[in-house]
């Protein structure tokens, strides 16, 4: 039980930021793609207070656009454009062997586009490289919310921690007399919009 909680522990100083492929070419295919890019902005906002590193993909941006412009990713590294479906590419695994102070990170906070195909592949491989992946729910998505649901069930199973955005933030603030608080605070107050990842009651 005690390695099971300290593997789901974010450290300031040892956790990045993945963006997946979260480009504007997707917007008018994707389920919720307009309540998912505001969380998935406030989450980068967020992290950026908080001087987590971050790195960005695209997928094929010469047809499916640049990062979209909501999410600021001034100061992250790339974006690196590549056609294999994971962010697993020479760049980005050179970028995280030293991205921490020069030290590999020990989390990956991820999320982007699609859930069942490029960020799970992306999870898988970085699983399978020591890497503890907290995978973004409120920040992923794909053309089918199907797509999008099973293939969260197959990071769990594959040890991945399925989070919101809110709970990684909060993971990485960890005390209110943090510093950032007050403006972590400022951030939040709009609440996540919710992306039907859990059934509503019908109590």
């Amino acid at each position: 039980m005690a390695i099971n909680a300290a593997k789901a522990v974010l450290k300031p100083g040892k956790t990045v930021l993945l963006i997946c492929d979260f480009q504007e070419g997707f917007s008018k295919v994707m389920y919720e793609y307009d309540k998912v890019v505001q969380n998935a902005a406030k989450l980068v906002k967020a992290l950026k207070t908080l001087n987590v590193p971050m790195i960005v993909a695209e997928q094929y941006p010469k047809a499916l656009g640049k990062t979209n412009s909501q999410l600021d990713i001034t100061d992250a590294k790339g974006p690196f454009a590549k056609t294999k479906f994971s962010m697993s590419l020479p760049e980005i695994n050179e970028e995280l062997s030293t991205i921490c102070c020069g030290q590999k990170p020990e989390s990956i906070i991820l999320f982007g586009i699609e859930t069942h195909v490029c960020v799970e592949n992306t999870a898988v491989d970085l699983r399978q490289n020591g890497y503890e992946v907290h995978t973004i729910a409120d920040c992923c998505t794909s053309r089918t919310q199907e797509d999008r649901l099973l293939a969260f069930e197959r990071m769990r199973g594959i040890g991945c921690h399925i989070a919101t955005s809110e709970n990684v933030i909060f993971k990485l603030v960890g005390d209110a007399k943090h510093k950032e608080f007050k403006n972590i605070q400022r951030i939040v107050k709009t609440p996540i919009l919710p992306t039907n990842l859990i059934p509503h009651s019908k109590l």
